[in-house]
């Protein structure tokens, strides 16, 4: 065999047992420089993980903040990332509720008796908007100053979301931007 053939089956054989070349063998591993990893959800230019383990809302947001550059738990700015992740949810997941990054916050000094919401990724949250289910968050001082994602598997219920003490141990969702 000649230097052509020979090194024409050499760099064949390196196309075939490259591993970066592996998801595109096997549909089930994610593609070469895939912007967001295998599993995670894709929506716009984010990407949106489900973390199967159930935590308070304080780890759960610092767990997003360690594994990925600019992460935080997930903020839902609209109706339709609200059903984008639901249906996400849905598909790798039967559990009741998880964690997104909408927190309350006390200011004592501004109002003592009131609580300020907001989205631990510093999107912009306007005190007393209505979110995706139609309701508000309460701003009556409570214990319950995290709010997670309820009844994902529910379509007919109108409670979408539920404010609840940030000890509470649940999944979450993080939320971060896709590689390019």
């Amino acid at each position: 065999m000649g230097p052509v053939p020979c090194f024409g089956l050499c760099l064949l054989g390196c196309l075939l047992f490259n591993p970066t070349v592996e998801g595109a063998r096997n549909a089930s591993l994610a593609l070469p420089r895939s912007p967001c990893p295998p599993g995670a959800l894709r929506y716009k230019n984010l990407c949106y993980e489900f973390l199967d383990d159930s935590v308070g809302w304080q780890e759960a947001e610092l767990e997003c903040e360690y594994w990925r550059k600019d992460g935080h738990l997930a903020s839902i700015l609209s109706a339709t990332e609200e059903r984008r992740i639901s249906s996400y949810i849905k598909r790798v997941s039967s559990t009741c509720c998880v964690w997104l990054g909408l927190q309350a916050t006390r200011t004592p000094i501004a109002n003592p008796t009131r609580l300020t919401w907001e989205w631990s990724d510093k999107s912009p949250y306007k005190s007393g908007s209505i979110l995706w289910d139609g309701r508000a968050p309460s701003t009556a001082i409570s214990n319950s100053e995290c709010v997670a994602l309820i009844n994902v598997h529910s379509p007919s219920s109108t409670s979408r979301w539920a404010q609840y003490s940030c000890n509470s141990l649940f999944p979450y969702i993080c939320k971060y931007r896709a590689s390019v």
